[in-house]
C-alpha cells in the first residue's frame, strides 16, 4: 500500500540544498561593512593637529596654527588648543646648544568648539571686516571675539599682503574705521584690534627689538636718535617698551604722517 504524501520520508537531499544556499562570504561581507562603519565613525572624530617650531613659544604657536590652516583653511583660532612640547632654550656661549620651542596646535572636537553665535560687538566687527575684505577681492575668513574692554578680529587667509599694506598702513586704517563702526555712540569706548595672520605680534616684536638696539646706541654714544616716522600705534609700542629704561627717554615729535619717536639720553 502506498503511504500518504504526508507520511513519505523527507528527502535529505532537499535539506542539504537549503543549507548549501547559505554562502559564508555573506558573513564576511557583513563583517567588512561593520568595519567600514567603525572606520567612518573614527574618521568623523579625527582631531587635526600640527606641530610648529620657533624662537619663542608664541612664534611656535603661530607656526603650528599656520600648519593647521593648510589642513583646514578657515579654522577659527578660538577652536584651536595648544600643547607646549618644548619651551626651547637660548643655549650657552654664542648660542651653542640653542633649542627652538615646539608647540602642537589641535583642532578641538566638534562638541567643544565655540558657539557660532557671537556677542553683538564681535558680530558687528566680524561682519564689517568680512564685507571690506570681500570688496577688496581678498579671499579670507574673519573671526571675532570680545571682552568688556576690547573687541578683536582675526583675519586668516593665504596671501594677505594687500590687506596689511606697507608697514601695516592698510590694516591700521581698517582698524581705525572699524573702531568707529563698533563703538558708534557708545559712551564707554572699547579698544578695537584688527589682526591678520599674527601681523600685530610680529610687528610688535620687530619694534621692541628696534627700541632695544636704539636704546643701546643712545646710551653708548650719549646722543639722541630720531627713528623713522611711524603710526600712533607703533610709536606707542616704542614708548611703552622704553618707559622704564634707566638711561634713555622717548618723545614723539613732528606732525602726521611724519611724526616720529626721538630716543635721547635720560637727563640726570
Amino acid at each position: 500500500m502506498e503511504e500518504p504524501d504526508d507520511l513519505q520520508p523527507i528527502d535529505e537531499g532537499d535539506e542539504s540544498d537549503e543549507f548549501d544556499d547559505f554562502d559564508e562570504s555573506d558573513e564576511d561581507d557583513e563583517a567588512d561593512e561593520l568595519e567600514e562603519d567603525e572606520e567612518l565613525e573614527e574618521d568623523a572624530e579625527t582631531e587635526f593637529a600640527t606641530i610648529g617650531g620657533g624662537a619663542s613659544v608664541e612664534e611656535a604657536k603661530r607656526t603650528a596654527l599656520d600648519g593647521l590652516r593648510k589642513l583646514i583653511p578657515y579654522v577659527n583660532p578660538a577652536d584651536v588648543e595648544y600643547v607646549v612640547l618644548d619651551e626651547g632654550s637660548k643655549g650657552g656661549f654664542f648660542g651653542r646648544g640653542k633649542m627652538e620651542a615646539r608647540v602642537e596646535a589641535r583642532l578641538r572636537p566638534s562638541g567643544e568648539r565655540v558657539d557660532a553665535d557671537l556677542p553683538p560687538g564681535a558680530e558687528k566687527l566680524r561682519e564689517f571686516i568680512q564685507r571690506v575684505v570681500d570688496l577688496m577681492g581678498v579671499v579670507a575668513h574673519v573671526s571675532a571675539s570680545e571682552t568688556p574692554e576690547w573687541v578683536r578680529a582675526e583675519i586668516s587667509g593665504d596671501d594677505l599682503g594687500l590687506l596689511i599694506g606697507r608697514h601695516g598702513a592698510t590694516i591700521d586704517a581698517l582698524q581705525y574705521v572699524a573702531a568707529i563702526v563698533v563703538n558708534g555712540d557708545r559712551r564707554e569706548r572699547r579698544q578695537v584690534v584688527v589682526d591678520a595672520e599674527g601681523y600685530r605680534d610680529r610687528r610688535a616684536a620687530a619694534l621692541t627689538a628696534l627700541a632695544d638696539r636704539t636704546a643701546q646706541k643712545v646710551a653708548r654714544e650719549g646722543s639722541a636718535v630720531v627713528l623713522k616716522p611711524m603710526t600712533a600705534a607703533e610709536r606707542k609700542v616704542i614708548h611703552l617698551h622704553l618707559k622704564d629704561h634707566p638711561r634713555v627717554q622717548t618723545v614723539s615729535e613732528g606732525n602726521e604722517p611724519f611724526r616720529a619717536v626721538v630716543v635721547s639720553p635720560k637727563q640726570p
